[in-house]
């Protein structure tokens, strides 16, 4: 079953929906909350939750706009979270305005989770970049390092193995928040499994997405032979979910009127239960 991520507006808590197809999603616990945070700004927003070798579930969130630590809380079950703790990611750097949308990956080449999300560091408006921590356990943490710079404005990385390679998709976060804007939408990438804080970036993409899209999950659905991706990313300014879909990863298919997400949702990742 795949199973998904997300928050509400007018509700910054944890809440989840199932699907079978990846079509038709179905939400879990009544469409209640399953999980609330007691830390920090006690905001849950952009939930991703990764299912470790460990056999647990790791969840990661933002902590608010200003934050600079994540929250991490984990579960054996999808309804009972345990060990809830900030991570201060970036408190080294006490120039970082913000923290935003982390998640993880298994880094094949480090040999450990990978956590990326992405910050602006400095004075002024803010440009952000992906940055990114390495763990073994979730308990102790490498110091944070800068994960992706194009040389612009980037935010919300999502990272998805490929066997040879790793494929990311993230949002040009240039333009401004108008429709007619030039940004604002989804491009894609690759990296090599070599284990780099800074890998090599290759192969960016054109815009994916429809302008003010964000918070872009990938999952794949389909037998041996017949598989195809699904992108879903968050029209943040018309509160609306979007849903892209492609055989190759590079050609997308807009096909938003056939996914029916839950309503209010926002910003959310989906993981294979």
């Amino acid at each position: 079953m795949l199973v998904f991520s997300y928050f509400r507006e007018d509700d910054e808590r944890l809440y989840l929906a199932g699907s079978e197809g990846g079509y038709s999603w179905e939400v879990w616990n009544d469409g209640q909350a399953i999980f609330g945070s007691e830390l920090g700004t006690r905001q849950i927003r952009d939930p991703f939750i990764m299912r470790g070798r460990d056999g647990f579930y790791h969840l990661v969130w933002t902590d608010g706009w200003r934050s600079r630590s994540i929250g991490y809380a984990r579960s054996a079950d999808l309804l009972s979270w345990e060990g809830a703790k900030l991570i201060p990611v970036m408190e080294h750097l006490p120039q970082t305005q913000n923290v935003w949308a982390p998640e993880i990956f298994y880094d094949e080449g480090a040999d450990a989770y990978r956590i990326v999300w992405s910050s602006t560091v400095g004075d002024g408006p803010r440009n952000h970049r992906i940055w990114s921590t390495t763990t073994r356990d979730f308990d102790t943490y490498a110091e944070a390092t800068l994960f992706f710079d194009p040389g612009y404005n980037v935010i919300d990385a999502c990272v998805v193995d490929l066997g040879e390679r790793y494929y990311m998709l993230f949002k040009d976060e240039r333009g401004v928040n108008e429709p007619d804007t030039d940004y604002k939408a989804i491009r894609s990438c690759t990296f090599a499994k070599d284990g780099h804080d800074c890998p090599r970036i290759e192969d960016i993409s054109e815009l994916l997405t429809a302008p003010l899209t964000e918070g872009p999950t990938l999952y794949e659905i389909g037998e041996e032979g017949a598989k195809e991706w699904i992108m879903l990313v968050d029209g943040f300014q018309e509160h609306y979910y979007g849903a892209y879909r492609s055989a190759d990863l590079q050609s997308w298919e807009d096909i938003s009127s056939q996914v029916h997400l839950p309503i209010g949702a926002r910003h959310g990742a989906v993981f294979r239960r």
